[in-house]
């Protein structure tokens, strides 16, 4: 009498482990306000982190922040050519390579961005090694920079693919004011992933290599130089879901046909922004007491 049963002992333990999830929850939810705060009260260090980066890619250079326009037209130039003239291929009803270059453009603009978010936040804590080693703030706010400087070179870009689209006759469309949505999406899902990336290419320097050449699978099983109806249907459902296709078929939607897309097109892209931002500030808070110490 007045031993512990079983019974007693299964209660203890389920209570344990509720306290436990509990607690875990409740610290989770503390490291993501405190990112979330960290990149408030750093935001004019953030502002002039991404002005030193946009200065330091064009210092020197005649033709300055063109070149985020005219490096995906050399590469859009080599696509035309090899699959609207040489291949023949037509992706759009109007067919002609002006029309296919316009299908690719407003899918290489975003792509490009993309990829390149990614690799400079992959970067971003090696690169500035001595500011990390020399000052104590939230490294956060580097790679957060990082992807915010490819944001405004893709706002350049779309500008100006805008303005391109208007002097073709295309019009002006209320979708457009959709645009800050996507791009607000594509940087949240480029920072998730490149906390990840650069939590480990900060550890161990053969990250970047690898993401690299990840990238360029990624690009061709991503549909950019091709429609997804093109994808036989046993695998349509898995490049739907591929992190980048929802946001890039949205871009194309907005830009090219006036749409704005559905809950259900952008949902993918959507749920793979919060999963990847929650596993990468998670990675990233745990890795960062050591930056100091291994750059």
């Amino acid at each position: 009498m007045g031993g512990k049963t079983a019974s007693d002992g299964v209660v203890t333990a389920v209570n344990g482990l509720t306290l436990s999830w509990k607690h875990d929850t409740i610290r989770r939810r503390c490291e993501a306000a405190r990112m979330f705060g960290q990149m408030w009260a750093y935001r004019v260090m953030i502002g002039g982190l991404v002005r030193r980066e946009l200065r330091a890619r064009y210092v020197g250079s005649v033709l300055g922040m063109l070149w985020t326009i005219l490096s995906p037209l050399c590469l859009l130039l080599v696509y035309v050519v090899v699959f609207s003239t040489i291949l023949q291929v037509r992706f759009t009803t109007e067919g002609g390579n002006l029309s296919f270059a316009l299908y690719l453009l407003a899918g290489l603009l975003p792509w490009l961005a993309f990829q390149e978010g990614i690799i400079k936040a992959t970067t971003a804590i090696i690169d500035n090694a001595g500011i990390v080693k020399a000052t104590h703030f939230p490294a956060v706010v580097l790679v957060v920079s990082s992807v915010l400087a490819t944001c405004v070179t893709l706002i350049v870009s779309l500008l100006l693919l805008v303005i391109a689209l208007l002097l073709m006759g295309y019009g002006f469309w209320w979708h457009l004011a959709y645009l800050p949505v996507l791009i607000l999406l594509q940087g949240i899902l480029a920072l998730g992933i490149g906390l990840v990336t650069v939590s480990f290419h900060t550890l161990i320097r053969d990250t970047l290599p690898v993401l690299q050449m990840f990238f360029m699978m990624w690009f061709y099983l991503t549909p950019i130089i091709y429609p997804l109806t093109y994808v036989p249907e046993r695998w349509a459902v898995a490049f739907s879901w591929n992190p980048a296709t929802s946001f890039i078929m949205a871009y194309r939607m907005v830009l090219l046909e006036g749409k704005i897309p559905s809950g259900a097109e952008i949902l993918p892209s959507c749920a793979w922004a919060l999963v990847l931002f929650w596993f990468g500030r998670t990675v990233f808070a745990r890795v960062e007491p050591i930056f100091a110490d291994v750059v």
